[in-house]
């Protein structure tokens, strides 16, 4: 689990540095609907970090999991971006000056995310149940499947 977290953030900051968003209207209508329903269903990175703050120290295995499915679920817009991003890049090497000239917004967009995703690792480890979560790829693929998530991710 500790590499899938490490690898999400490697992409987040590479795919930040090297690309860009280029979609057309209608998809990012029906993306931000998509991400808006899934920020009313589902708590925030921020009350998920807050509550592991505040209570993670007496979670078992299965709450430590169901947090970081949590987190994963809150994160899967910006996941699924930086997949986008990675493939459009594939697609159309000739663009990598334009796309390397947006990177830096896209970079500050997601510095806090990867903050407070730095900080549930953290305070993960810092539990042995966590730790157990964060050290179990096997589940942490199973999450990736579930989840819907590119497997570079």
């Amino acid at each position: 689990m500790k590499k899938f977290f490490v690898g999400i953030v490697a992409i987040a900051i590479t795919m930040g540095m090297v690309s860009c968003k280029q979609k057309s209207e209608a998809p990012a209508a029906a993306e931000q609907a998509e991400t808006e329903q899934v920020e009313t269903k589902q708590p925030t990175i921020e009350e998920i970090v807050a509550k592991a703050k505040a209570e993670g120290a007496n979670w078992s295995v299965d709450e430590w999991k169901s947090s970081t499915k949590d987190m994963m679920i809150a994160l899967k817009p910006m996941l699924l971006k930086i997949s986008e991003m990675v493939s459009q890049m594939e697609k159309d090497p000739s663009k990598a000056v334009e796309i390397m000239a947006n990177m830096k917004a896209l970079e500050e967009e997601f510095k806090p995310m990867e903050n407070l995703m730095n900080e549930f690792e953290e305070i993960a480890k810092g539990t042995e149940n966590g730790k157990a979560v964060m050290d179990d790829e096997a589940w942490g693929n199973q999450l990736k499947q579930e989840l819907g998530l590119p497997d570079n991710m």
